[in-house]
């Protein structure tokens, strides 16, 4: 009983009255009491300054501020155990007993001092520039005859102070008793509360947990202990309750076997399924449609089909399908990423009354093979329609005379041996991507050294570089540590970084091929000081076909792949390749793979 939510409440209600007024009353008296005594330490300390200035009259009188009356006032100080400062009227400060005079600040600004000047006396509580210390702080301004001969008075600030640690510690031993006492209190407050708390809430605490027991099909609490039953009211409806038990018990059974044998059957299913009735309040739902339409399924049942589907074209279907008691099918995404093909259908409810099958259906990949399918279909026949185009136009050309042409007719024949050679470099990258992505054919990575291979791939691209008058860096260690890799696949791909550097860097520009170890991994790193890329480019410059400037790619042979072959064969290897271009500025790009796979067994 004592876990019981409405017994604690109840107690909790009654406890925190009393410790909410007891709280109240404590601090206000607490407060009362503080001001109090500061108020009474304000009295003796100015019972204490008046007595100092009696004192000090005579030696200031005299003349002799910064002799004998320093020693005077430090004395006194020890005597009362307070804190002694004499100032002069301009805010000079002429003696302190805890620091020295002749360092401290102009004291006119002082806030006591203020009020000591305008009232006579001025007190404060603050923290001491001096001494980083919070202090309670009197004040009084006292005049001072001068011998005849010497002319008229001087004014002078006498403040004593007292350090606000002794005062809260005198404080606190007050608040100590008073806590003990407070605390005593409570705990007699608090078994008065437990008692009446309890005595109130155990009836209803028992008849709360019976129905909550029958409410989750717990029926077999059926008996509230006697002693509990309270009066005849109470007696009554526990009857009542029981009566009804024997009914649920019998409804609960039959509904656990049928639903038992339904959410199989849904949660075995690929498909979503949501079973509504006619106002659209959620039956059943198993929790592939929870996972396509992103919603919890847990929490489901019971919602209406708005508050949980946040999609307007299934809401709109199914009042449409609702409206005409018949089916539609239709389909929506993406959502989540997902392309889903939905089917809606009612069904017979009860009598007059309709229901409401919601089927969803995940179509993702089917959207995505169609949409690859009809990109590469575009992407390939525009990258045949050209060459094809050159091809047969020059073909025909010959065919009409111009082979018989002496000057014309190599020409023409060596244009279309150029783009049937950039045809056959196509495919054949087509055909190496397809290896790639697939693996298969992949040769077997072996530990390998990459130094000679990209010395090789930079023998075997120096002359079209040299023909450019480009000036040809080469920044290679003599060896490497080794990596598991495919020696002609790391080579091919080093390759097409450097033929790609020379082809987009005009003549007469540089080209560096450096390698080196960073961490766990290796970079090949190709930099050049041609055209560079735009910043709208970069994100796209490792896909397919796609060429930042397609007539200078075309006139070199370019076919579109040789960058999205790298980004494969980095992949392939467990490694990435990234770039850094500025337009017009040249571009470099880094060939990362990781040094981890170079672990072999022996």
């Amino acid at each position: 009983m004592f876990s019981s939510p409405f017994f604690r409440r109840l107690f909790l209600s009654y406890l925190l009255l009393i410790v909410a007024i007891s709280a109240a009353i404590g601090l206000y008296a607490a407060a009362c009491l503080r001001q109090s005594y500061i108020e009474r330490t304000c009295l003796a300390l100015r019972d204490t300054n008046h007595a100092l200035e009696q004192a000090i009259a005579g030696p200031l009188a005299a003349g002799d501020p910064a002799g004998a009356l320093a020693d005077m006032i430090s004395r006194l100080a020890r005597q009362i155990d307070c804190r002694i400062t004499l100032i002069e009227s301009d805010g000079k400060v002429i003696a302190d007993t805890e620091a020295r005079a002749a360092t401290m600040d102009n004291h006119r600004q002082r806030p006591e001092v203020i009020a000591a000047a305008a009232t006579g006396e001025g007190w404060e509580i603050r923290r001491s520039d001096t001494l980083k210390r919070d202090m309670l702080y009197l004040a009084r301004s006292i005049a001072v005859a001068a011998p005849a001969d010497s002319g008229p008075g001087h004014k002078y600030f006498l403040r004593v102070a007292m350090h606000l640690s002794d005062l809260n510690r005198d404080v606190y031993d007050l608040y100590e008793g008073m806590a003990f006492m407070t605390i005593a209190a409570l705990i007699l407050a608090a078994g008065g509360s437990f008692y009446f708390a309890r005595r109130q809430a155990e009836p209803l605490v028992h008849i709360t947990r019976f129905a909550e027991a029958l409410s989750r099909g717990e029926v077999e609490h059926r008996r509230i202990p006697r002693r509990s039953a309270g009066n005849e009211e109470i007696t009554l409806l526990t009857a009542a309750l029981n009566s009804m038990a024997e009914s649920i018990q019998r409804l609960l059974a039959r509904g656990k076997e049928e639903n038992a044998q339904i959410m199989t059957i849904l949660a075995s299913m690929s498909e979503g399924v949501i079973a509504t009735d006619r106002q659209q309040r959620i039956l059943m739902v198993n929790r592939a449609a929870a996972t396509l339409l992103g919603f919890a399924a847990d929490a489901a049942t019971g919602k209406f089909l708005w508050e949980v589907v946040r999609n307007d074209d299934v809401i709109k279907g199914a009042a449409d399908s609702l409206a005409v008691a018949g089916s539609k099918t239709f389909v929506i995404g993406p959502i989540n990423a997902r392309h889903l093909e939905i089917t809606i259908c009612t069904f017979p409810l009860q009598k007059n009354a309709e229901g409401m099958v919601i089927v969803a259906h995940d179509t993702t990949q089917s959207v995505q093979y169609q949409d690859l399918r009809k990109e590469f279909v575009a992407n390939v026949s525009h990258e045949l329609r050209t060459p094809l185009s050159i091809i047969k136009g020059f073909a025909e050309t010959l065919r009409d005379g111009a082979l018989a042409d002496p000057q014309r007719g190599p020409q023409y024949l060596a244009t279309i041996e150029k783009h049937t050679d950039q045809l056959t470099n196509l495919v054949d990258d087509l055909l190496e991507l397809s290896r790639l992505e697939s693996q298969y054919g992949l040769t077997r990575r072996v530990p390998t050294d990459l130094s000679p291979l990209i010395r090789r791939a930079c023998d075997l691209l120096l002359p079209v570089a040299q023909r450019k008058q480009q000036q040809f860096i080469q920044e290679i260690p003599p060896s490497l540590p080794p990596i598991l890799a495919a020696a002609d696949y790391i080579e091919r791909a080093i390759a097409n970084l450097i033929d790609n550097a020379i082809k987009y860097t005009p003549a007469k520009g540089i080209i560096k091929i450096s390698a080196k170890e960073e961490g766990k991994f290796l970079v090949v790193e190709v930099s050049d000081n041609g055209i560079g890329i735009s910043d709208k480019d970069l994100p796209r410059i490792f896909e397919r076909f796609y060429r930042v400037d397609k007539s200078r790619s075309r006139e070199a042979g370019g076919t579109g792949l040789g960058l999205s072959i790298v980004k494969h064969v980095a992949q392939v290897h467990g490694g990435t390749v990234d770039v850094a271009s500025t337009s017009g500025q040249g571009s470099t790009f880094r060939l990362i793979l990781p040094l981890k796979l170079a672990v072999i067994s022996q």
